[in-house]
């Protein structure tokens, strides 16, 4: 290799190193609020892991300044942007235990909600994280009503709602394809008490009317699909619970005639 190109490859290694030695020897003469800039920077950069263990640094180096608790939020949004939902839910949490006058905490609590909500899986699979994430949402609202992000958590309720909704909904199709129709029914109830504001509910409605007419409980298979048609006029499904309700008429009248035929056979014999 060329002395010259020698030179050149050494000068730059030589610089790296410098360049890195003083940049550690600079980190370690800045105050609390020049530090939170530097971190800060590698957060808005992106460069979340170098983040992190900056506003650690932070949290425990200059605990009791007034810049702690930006650090501590900054570092819970820095574990949330990495898709590390449980460590970023411990560190909000962290900030509302430690700090909860901060100007952050209720955003902290917010997040907190939207961690568990990041964390729901699709409808099929266990939903713990869905109930937990409307609690939290829920709370927010109750504790903030007036804040700018009250209609998105409660947009987040709905959709989690439905989902939740949508996983009974699973559950009793299961059962009424299996002809397991009581079960179904069960889950079909479920869902109108529970979730009755959901799209589900709907759909609910009319499977329990079917699922009473399989199990032959006549009368109350008409109430379904006579409720149904009442406040779904306009449903796809509405001509069909017509039809029911025209079927049901017929079998409930006809069940009724040979008690009438008994009745007027005794009233000739007194």
């Amino acid at each position: 290799m060329p002395k010259r190109a020698l030179f050149l490859l050494a000068g730059l290694i030589l610089g790296m190193l410098l360049g890195g030695c003083g940049k550690r020897v600079h980190k370690q003469t800045l105050n609390a609020d020049e530090y939170f800039e530097y971190a800060k920077k590698e957060f808005d950069k992106g460069d979340y892991l170098d983040a992190i263990t900056e506003f650690n640094v932070i949290v425990l180096r200059f605990s009791g300044n007034p810049v702690v608790d930006d650090a501590q939020y900054y570092l819970a949004e820095s574990h949330f942007k990495q898709g590390e939902y449980l460590i970023a839910i411990s560190e909000y949490q962290k900030l509302l235990n430690d700090y909860p006058t901060s100007p952050y905490a209720v955003l902290a609590q917010f997040k907190i909600g939207m961690s568990y909500y990041k964390m729901s899986p699709r409808p099929e699979l266990d939903q713990e994280n869905a109930k937990r994430a409307v609690r939290m949402f829920q709370i927010f609202i109750e504790e903030h009503p007036d804040h700018e992000l009250t209609s998105s958590a409660q947009k987040f309720i709905d959709e989690l709602r439905e989902k939740l909704a949508r996983k009974k909904m699973i559950a009793a199709t299961t059962y009424r394809k299996m002809g397991e129709f009581e079960s179904a029914k069960i889950y079909y109830d479920i869902i109108l008490e529970e979730y009755y504001d959901t799209p589900q509910a709907v759909f609910a409605l009319y499977w329990k009317g079917e699922c009473l007419y399989k199990l032959k409980n006549y009368a109350e298979a008409q109430n379904a699909f006579a409720a149904f048609v009442e406040k779904y006029p306009g449903h796809r499904y509405a001509s069909r619970a017509r039809r029911k309700m025209e079927k049901l008429a017929e079998l409930l009248n006809s069940s009724k005639a040979p008690e009438h035929t008994q009745l007027d056979e005794q009233q000739a014999k007194d």
